[in-house]
């Protein structure tokens, strides 16, 4: 992980460093930007008998450094750093037994949530038709993101909760916006299950479950 993240600072650091060259030559514009997006969460999964019992959303906030590719600025590429929340609703209930072995088993009825905070870590392309003068534009955006779990927590229906470490350490996830201004439609998916591989399901098998989210993303300048 500290290899990973040592290696997106030094892409930060020449990236910017290069782009403040090219400035003494070249009249460029940044859309330096902040963004909210609010999303519905979708448990992808190969569990049988798992069910959503309820909403699930995402909020996401956080800033992208702009590095434009041309003159026009209407083609560059932003890194940045964000936070994201998840909560997760469905029928899956966390045991753990007194030597701290972890499994999930399901119960139909049951509406237990897990809540997922994380730091973000985003690598996004961007293409736009916004000029120096123009705040209005579309815009289409995408990359990955990298995900840095800080802390989880799972809520049982029944009451009480467990702070036990049952979420993976660290994803990554693709994701896409389209829109036109103000507002742009989000679309994100999880690489790779959020779940620690450790963790036993019935029969002997291992979770596997990754998050699509669907939802809104607002652009700040």
């Amino acid at each position: 992980m500290k290899l990973r993240f040592l290696l997106f600072l030094l892409i930060l650091w020449l990236s910017d460093k290069a782009q403040g060259q090219n400035e003494k030559y070249l009249l460029k514009y940044r859309e330096d930007q902040f963004y909210v997006s609010f999303s519905m969460i979708f448990q992808k999964e190969s569990i049988n008998g798992f069910k959503q019992n309820g909403f699930s959303n995402n909020f996401q906030i956080g800033f992208l450094r702009d590095i434009p590719f041309n003159i026009e600025g209407n083609l560059g590429m932003a890194l940045g750093l964000g936070y994201s929340f998840d909560k997760l609703v469905s029928n899956l209930t966390l045991n753990n037994d007194e030597q701290n072995n972890l499994s999930f088993s399901i119960l139909d009825n049951d509406q237990n949530s897990q809540k997922i905070s994380s730091v973000i870590l985003p690598l996004e392309f961007r293409w736009r038709t916004s000029t120096i003068n123009k705040t209005e534009f579309w815009r289409l955006y995408g990359g990955f993101k990298y995900k840095i779990n800080l802390n989880s927590q799972f809520n049982y229906f029944a009451g009480g909760n467990s702070r036990v470490d049952f979420i993976r350490k660290q994803n990554t996830a693709i994701y896409i916006s389209l829109g036109y201004n103000t507002w742009n439609l989000l679309f994100e998916y999880d690489l790779n299950s959020i779940y620690n591989r450790d963790i036993i399901l019935i029969d002997g098998l291992s979770p596997d479950i990754s998050t699509i989210k669907i939802g809104l993303i607002f652009y700040i300048l």
